[in-house]
């Protein structure tokens, strides 16, 4: 549904004639767009960087960076890293818009550390079930390699 853009985004609500507020509730910088909530938007930013700092990766900012990403050569290179980044941008995308629904629908909300370590224990648990071909203790391995030392 992101890749296609057809997520109920507040600008898109808007476009249908449905009247709401057009802020982000996760930053309140921006429009919200699926480019801004799932890229743009500084608290989605700081959950990509927590990521892509220990193998030097600019956090991406859209779906076409993210492809580009998983075309770099030191991507290609560490076996498993692709598929852990697949996997990531998957994580950060659910936690990201649960928390926007949360934050509208129950007025709740966690900080940016609270869904990082959604994100984490998503990748760790959906890391530490997968079956063969890939061994989990791999792509385990290379997700930790992801995280900043001292977690």
């Amino acid at each position: 549904m992101v890749a296609l853009s057809r997520l109920p985004t507040r600008d898109r609500l808007n476009a249908w004639g449905i009247n709401v507020p057009l802020h982000c509730v996760l930053c309140s910088e921006g429009l919200e767009s699926h480019q801004h909530l799932f890229f743009q938007c500084s608290f989605v930013a700081g959950l990509w960087a927590h990521y892509c700092g220990n193998y030097g990766l600019s956090v991406p900012s859209s779906l076409n960076a993210v492809s580009s990403l998983l075309s770099l050569r030191q991507v290609g290179d560490t076996p498993g890293l692709r598929v852990v980044l697949k996997l990531l941008l998957q994580a950060i995308v659910y936690c990201s818009w649960r928390e926007r629904n949360l934050r509208i629908f129950q007025q709740t909300s966690s900080t940016e550390a609270g869904v990082k370590a959604q994100v984490h224990r998503l990748l760790r648990d959906l890391l530490v079930s997968t079956q063969p071909p890939t061994p989990a203790s791999t792509l385990l391995q290379v997700y930790l390699s992801l995280l900043p030392s001292g977690l």
